[in-house]
């Protein structure tokens, strides 16, 4: 670039982290057509100033790159309508963050919370209506743990759901019998794999779950994209969404609050068809600039450690037998692997115990040897 033209924006007075080994600190940068185009001393600096040149003294604060946060649930941020049980540690500590947020919502027609911890739960057991019922009476109430993976209703949510010992395969999750008399607890497990999955999060809004409308969904997005920005993450990869939920993203972009960079992974839950990857295929066209890109693929090989449900090489602790189950049979897993990376799809697959884990890298393994190498950047996240 000629550095007699004048740069859009000139900042000085900064200690500039610049992450280059010749240079690794400067005072000034100056940015032209949305580009870093030179580093160096303040004293350089006004040879990219000019007149329209808008020039900020950073004052000797830190300029860091920006963060790329590479899995980043930024749809399902705190939500400012929901309780808030982050830090409850006790079951009465959660009844009192309740029975506060009820008072100050005293005509609420559903009591929403999240972010309960399963260890605020007195003998490592899971959380049952029975729980919720004494603080939250007749309404319906729904609270998801800090993980987002499992769901925990009230009596009257479980009847407003339709819920009971003959319906327990729901479209949004698994909901938990007692093994005495068969009935529903009011724990609801595999809520990740398939309360946020299009026809979940379908069921739930026409059920009438104000957390699954569409103006609760944009308003924890648009909330999340300002504190992604506020921290300087200046790419999201947001790891899990529906085609449905492209919409959210093209609004924020159209309203402004789309700042950061963002990259959105497709959920491809048990079930998709060539069909629907041909659907992803089509969405990775139309959202593929600088700005906002559509392409990897989101699975599940298992769910999480706290319900038991992760799949291990060994028991749980306390357990004679049970080890937790993979969502695939090996075999099946590393044959759709490998047709998902011969269509060229970078694949994100959830794995946190170790049996889970074992099965992605041997399908891994498998797609390579059948299809020969190539930049596929497949990832297991969260490898518990």
């Amino acid at each position: 670039m000629n550095s007699a033209t004048p740069a859009d924006l000139v900042l000085t007075g900064a200690r500039i982290h610049t992450v280059d080994p010749g240079l690794p600190e400067a005072e000034a940068l100056a940015v032209r057509d949305g580009r870093i185009v030179w580093l160096g001393a303040a004293a350089d600096a006004t040879a990219y100033t000019g007149p329209a040149t808008r020039v900020v003294d950073a004052g000797g604060r830190l300029v860091l790159p920006g963060f790329i946060d590479a899995h980043n649930h930024v749809r399902l941020g705190s939500d400012d309508a929901c309780a808030q049980l982050a830090g409850a540690r006790t079951l009465d500590a959660v009844h009192t963050r309740i029975a506060d947020w009820r008072t100050a919502h005293p005509d609420a027609p559903w009591i929403e919370a999240e972010a309960f911890d399963y260890s605020a739960l007195p003998g490592g057991r899971m959380p049952t209506a029975a729980d919720l019922d004494p603080v939250t009476g007749g309404t319906p109430a729904f609270v998801l743990s800090y993980d987002v993976h499992t769901a925990w209703l009230n009596t009257a949510a479980l009847h407003r759901l339709g819920i009971t010992r003959d319906r327990t395969d729901l479209p949004f999750g698994r909901a938990v019998t007692d093994p005495r008399t068969g009935e529903p607890t009011g724990f609801i497990r595999d809520f990740a794999v398939k309360g946020l999955s299009r026809e979940g999060h379908r069921a739930l809004r026409d059920l009438g779950v104000p957390w699954a409308s569409p103006d609760r969904q944009y308003g924890r997005l648009a909330k999340s994209l300002d504190d992604a920005v506020g921290y300087g993450i200046t790419t999201v990869v947001e790891p899990q969404n529906s085609l449905d939920d492209l919409a959210l993203f093209r609004r924020a972009r159209a309203e402004g609050r789309l700042r950061s960079r963002l990259v959105a992974a497709l959920f491809h839950p048990r079930g998709t068809t060539e069909a629907d990857l041909d659907a992803f295929e089509e969405a990775a066209r139309r959202h593929a600039d600088d700005r906002l890109r559509v392409g990897p693929l989101k699975l599940y090989i298992d769910d999480v450690v706290e319900p038991r449900t992760a799949a291990l090489l060994e028991p749980y602790a306390g357990c004679a037998h049970h080890r937790g189950d993979t969502f695939y049979p090996p075999e099946e897993f590393a044959g759709l692997l490998t047709r998902l990376d011969a269509r060229g799809f970078q694949c994100f697959v959830h794995a946190t115990g170790d049996r889970g884990i074992r099965t992605v890298l041997d399908a891994v393994a498998r797609a390579q040897a059948v299809n020969g190498p190539r930049d596929a950047r497949h990832q297991i996240v969260h490898v518990e």
